[in-house]
């Protein structure tokens, strides 16, 4: 079990609100990660206050990962998500994308017929984004909506593992939905991630990338979502991304990670098609939700 730790401005407690204790999963020498026995949701203790999170995505996320979010590599991403989106939903429509970067996602969904409108809290990115003629919202938009404008999908790529709360902005994304409309979600898969730990360090990866704030279930996420009122429609694994590989990283490195992706996917989808989609085994998964009561 882990102790209270003195940070006046930490976020105690898991988002769920549950007053179980929190169990230690890990800890590096910067790091501590904990576990709520009530959804099993991981998450980095304490967990960060919106204004570390805003102040870090505003002046510093475009730095240190930008280019690797803009390059080529996600579009396979982008694709996978879309792809289960449109068993579900087809355009024409309106789409929001929460955490939209420089907009590949939105252009990928504008060239199926999708009214296209982004957020993103990095400048950078968001000018770039705006360039491309993509309409790109304030934050505040999130509150209640735009001019009370409603949307038939909200889109959230891996962006749940990187906000202060995620249940806030699952509540925000809930309130933004037309009466029939979907949140679509892409997350990282904790039990996934948590045994790699090892084997990503032998491939090169020298940090936890793959632990950002929160790290999910799909127990964990399901909670989260049935709490503001949606329910899982659909779930699958997604197809994985290259990571963050830079030619920073030693050539030997880039090779491992480059033939582990390659059968990582096969395998992972082979499995899960097998059990009938029963066993979530990618590193990420992706779920679509509605709202409860709209069947």
């Amino acid at each position: 079990m882990i102790t209270a730790i003195d940070q006046r401005e930490a976020v105690i407690g898991c988002p769920c609100g549950a007053v179980e204790q929190l169990a230690e999963v890990f800890h590096t020498s910067t790091r501590r990660y904990v576990r709520c026995p009530a959804c099993d949701l991981v998450f980095l203790y304490p967990r960060p206050t919106r204004k570390s999170v805003e102040d870090y995505f505003c002046e510093a996320y475009d730095g240190d990962y930008g280019a690797v979010e803009a390059c080529g590599d996600r579009q396979p991403v982008y694709q996978s998500v879309l792809k289960h989106l449109s068993l579900y939903r087809s355009s024409p429509g309106a789409l929001l994308d929460v955490g939209c970067g420089d907009g590949k996602f939105l252009l990928l969904c504008r060239r199926a017929g999708w009214d296209c409108t982004g957020i993103e809290l990095s400048e950078q990115a968001a000018t770039r984004a705006a360039r491309k003629g993509l309409t790109i919202l304030p934050l505040h938009a999130l509150q209640g909506g735009e001019d009370g404008r409603r949307f038939d999908v909200v889109a959230l790529i891996n962006v749940l593992e990187t906000v202060a709360d995620p249940l806030i902005m699952l509540r925000q994304a809930a309130d933004l939905l037309t009466p029939r409309g979907l949140v679509i979600v892409r997350a990282t898969n904790g039990l996934f991630h948590l045994p790699m730990r090892a084997p990503a360090r032998w491939i090169g990866s020298r940090y936890d990338q793959a632990f950002h704030w929160y790290l999910y279930t799909t127990r964990s996420l399901k909670t989260l979502m049935e709490s503001v009122g949606l329910k899982v429609i659909s779930l699958r694994n997604s197809r994985p991304s290259r990571g963050p590989l830079s030619p920073v990283h030693p050539w030997f490195s880039r090779l491992k990670w480059t033939v582990s992706r390659a059968l990582l996917w096969p395998l992972t989808q082979t499995l899960y098609h097998a059990t009938g989609g029963r066993i979530v085994c990618a590193p990420s998964f992706e779920i679509v939700a509605q709202r409860s009561g709209n069947g």
